[in-house]
């Protein structure tokens, strides 16, 4: 796709955007600084309702090179899956695996509740 066509896919455009921003660690604010554009035109963008096609472009040519993106990898981007590290309830699917980290704080609150239990 080329850019030129990104304005008419604004939707698409804010979806992924949104999606890439969450998966590479920026907030709103941190992309806005880093890109040097308003917050007020980054959330224009992310909403899919800005209506000026050269502000739009000019935005975006700026927050692509932030997020080291061309705009093939914008228009086909899938956000990763979310992850748990840990789990809250008893209500885990039969096949949850806790990774190491998980493990490890689990230990840890275990311990801390024998604790509470010996000295309360």
């Amino acid at each position: 796709m080329k850019f030129d066509e990104l304005f008419d896919q604004r939707n698409l455009v804010a979806m992924n955007l949104k999606n890439c921003i969450r998966d590479r660690g920026f907030t709103k604010i941190s992309l806005a600084k880093k890109a040097n554009i308003s917050r007020p035109t980054l959330d224009k963008i992310l909403n899919g309702s800005i209506d000026n096609k050269s502000t739009f472009d000019k935005h975006l040519q700026k927050i692509l090179a932030v997020l080291n993106l061309s705009v093939d990898d914008l228009v086909f981007f899938e956000a990763k899956p979310k992850t748990v590290d840990v789990v809250y309830s008893e209500n885990a699917p039969n096949d949850y695996q806790m990774n190491k980290k998980a493990q490890k704080q689990y230990g840890l609150l275990m311990d801390v509740l024998d604790l509470c239990e010996i000295y309360y």
